[in-house]
């Protein structure tokens, strides 16, 4: 499962999301954190997998829940499975726009086609 969430700055948010989560079953195997002093906000990525003993029946989202309200966060918890949507943005130089889309057969995204070419580029041609 993949948690990610946002919420004011404060010392012990680190702390407070592992304890749902071990509480649940969960091992964290990946976490990112930041910290944006300009708007005062955290941001946090946690990838998470329950371990075969995990006795809980609903996983981390009670805890995270109870947790949100405590600390007035905003996340989502989604399987690690699901693909991600992807929004790409590139120069008006078409190369970088196939560069991009045939390096996304080795990650697993939801994109959805929408391609505007700038004026003078006829097609592109992905090598799949």
């Amino acid at each position: 499962m993949v948690l990610t969430l946002s919420c004011r700055d404060q010392p012990g948010i680190v702390s407070a999301v592992a304890g749902p989560l071990y509480a649940a079953g969960c091992n964290i195997i990946e976490a990112q954190q930041y910290s944006d002093p300009e708007t005062g906000l955290f941001f946090m990525r946690v990838v998470v997998e329950r371990l075969g003993d995990a006795s809980s029946g609903n996983g981390p989202i009670g805890g995270i829940a109870e947790l949100a309200g405590r600390l007035g966060m905003t996340y989502t918890l989604r399987p690690f499975s699901l693909p991600k949507k992807v929004m790409l943005l590139v120069s008006k130089f078409d190369h970088c726009l196939a560069d991009l889309l045939n390096q996304l057969n080795s990650v697993s995204v939801a994109l959805t086609p929408d391609i505007r070419l700038a004026p003078g580029h006829g097609r592109v041609s992905l090598l799949c």
